[in-house]
């Protein structure tokens, strides 16, 4: 029996309880968030070394992927951990509803939730992993998708950047971020984020293997996830929580995800 196909799940489990003890070491579950990135890198690589595919096809994926990775990583590690940045809003609401077992609804809920997510995102990475790239031969797919990607890096930095001026200006406590990306989308750095992963499930595609199709589902769950689940829905609610009407008129304006010009109020 060829147990290989357990390895991604092996080390998303794995990877999953050190995160977990990092956070309850450090009494701030919000290294999850820094672990996001890690752990889904970290899955696209043993199903590289577990591919049949050439070298090149597995690094078309491979370093987009890692590249974004220690990019998120290491922003949320150097704004949110390293400077002992309370714990997340999101993280301390279940700290009140999970009570007594605080720690070990966190394993389950939080963090092997988001390891069997990590999990769901691995098409393009099965797809790369398995391939042979020939770059002799035109492939646009794998053009458009690093395209996508390279804008959807660019695109979340910016907004990142631009998020975190404005709210480390003591003058705007209390205010809504609506200048630059934030000024066409409430959740830029939420739809740079998505469009940065329809590019990766873009660049496997090849047109002679119908089955590389199955690539575009990792960027359909992100946007799932993104835009229904985890992403816009908690942000919205405690931006409601801290900013009331402010938050409400900005709504009324401003699209939720997609950008677009804003409505007149």
């Amino acid at each position: 029996m060829d147990f290989s196909q357990a390895y991604p799940s092996f080390f998303a489990f794995s990877f999953m309880i050190v995160m977990w003890f990092w956070g309850k070491t450090r009494n701030n579950y919000a290294v999850i968030d820094v672990g996001w990135g890690l752990v889904i890198a970290g899955i696209a690589t043993v199903y590289s070394i577990l591919g049949t595919g050439n070298l090149l096809s597995k690094l078309s994926v491979l370093v987009p992927v890692w590249f974004w990775a220690i990019r998120l990583s290491g922003y949320l590690y150097i704004t949110r951990i390293r400077t002992n940045h309370p714990e997340d809003k999101r993280y301390a609401k279940f700290r009140e509803d999970y009570g007594d077992k605080v720690h070990q609804k966190f394993f389950t809920n939080v963090f092997l939730l988001q390891g069997f997510l990590a999990l769901l995102l691995s098409p393009p990475f099965v797809v790369a992993a398995n391939a042979n790239l020939d770059l002799s031969v035109f492939q646009p797919f794998a053009f458009i998708g690093l395209a996508l990607f390279i804008l959807g890096v660019i695109g979340e930095s910016i907004a990142d950047n631009q998020l975190h001026r404005f709210v480390s200006n003591s003058a705007n406590k209390g205010m809504v971020c609506n200048i630059g990306f934030w000024n066409y989308s409430r959740h830029p750095n939420y739809f740079f984020e998505w469009l940065l992963w329809l590019g990766i499930g873009i660049i496997p595609i090849q047109i002679q293997n119908t089955n590389s199709l199955l690539s575009l589902f990792s960027p359909l769950v992100m946007f799932i996830l993104l835009r229904f689940v985890s992403g816009v829905p908690f942000a919205e609610r405690f931006s409601l929580l801290s900013k009331g009407e402010k938050f409400v008129a900005y709504q009324k304006t401003t699209n939720a995800f997609f950008p677009w010009f804003p409505k007149a109020s």
